[in-house]
């Protein structure tokens, strides 16, 4: 369990939360996207902040529907400007014709990030996103990531993505979490 944190995200970082299975990085970031209470003391969102949780179990998709389908689901967008806005999440021609139940992981994982940008959130928490992620899915990923602009949160082991990703490294240990 993770006590006394008192810390501060500033627009446009790139923080990787690290640290040993059962440190409670989960848990830290589960109360920050609010589907668990706070043990003790509260915490707080910019106003203008739009938050975004990817979850390692890609709850977030109907498997039924395809990728233009997903983002047409909570935009009002043509299927033109869909397609040409899940092109930057590597999602081609008929690719993003297939329904997110026949995707690979990988395929997922860049939807849901597409479904999160498309939303409007600024601030992204994501829950392991590159686990089982293959070498060319991964790298996918990371460039669909290049292309957001807005803050976020990210719990990653992996040395490689973090080196190229994180502006900041945080590091669960010892019941606290350490700049």
């Amino acid at each position: 369990m993770l006590t006394d944190i008192n810390l501060f995200i500033r627009a446009g970082q790139r923080i990787v939360l690290t640290g040993p299975n059962g440190a409670g990085k989960t848990t830290f970031i589960r109360t920050v996207v609010g589907k668990i209470p706070p043990l003790a003391g509260s915490f707080r969102l910019g106003s203008a902040t739009k938050l975004g949780y990817m979850a390692q179990e890609q709850e977030l998709l109907d498997p039924a529907l395809n990728s233009v389908q997903t983002i047409q689901s909570i935009s009002t967008v043509n299927e033109t400007e869909t397609r040409n806005f899940l092109h930057y999440f590597l999602f081609k021609g008929d690719a993003a014709l297939r329904p997110a139940g026949e995707l690979s992981f990988g395929e997922r994982t860049r939807l849901q990030l597409a479904l999160l940008v498309a939303q409007g959130c600024t601030f992204l928490i994501l829950d392991e996103p590159i686990n089982h992620l293959d070498i060319p899915s991964r790298e996918r990923f990371e460039e669909a990531l290049e292309n957001f602009n807005g803050t976020i949160l990210a719990v990653v082991h992996d040395c490689s993505f973090i080196e190229h990703f994180a502006t900041d490294v945080w590091q669960a240990r010892d019941g606290k979490i350490h700049k």
